[in-house]
């Protein structure tokens, strides 16, 4: 289980590391397209450690991590 925990976390990560390619509001306008909702003040505090991954909601994390994989392609070309 800690494995796959660690892997959603390392997922999430990368989303969040590349604010070059996504931006909060992108992120914020894709998951409510899907009936996700994480703001983008959420997603800043993220990227800013001013919020662990930890301490996220499971709903947050879930749609993060939804977001990661869909979009994981993008720019790896």
């Amino acid at each position: 289980m800690e494995k796959v925990t660690d892997e959603i976390k390392n997922v999430v990560q990368r989303l969040l590391d590349d604010d070059e390619n996504f931006s909060g509001w992108y992120i914020e306008k894709e998951l409510e397209k899907i009936g996700i909702k994480v703001s983008r003040m959420t997603i800043s505090n993220l990227r800013n450690k001013r919020t662990t991954l930890g301490n996220t909601k499971f709903e947050t994390l879930e749609g993060l991590y939804h977001f990661a994989k869909t979009h994981e392609n993008i720019n790896k070309e």
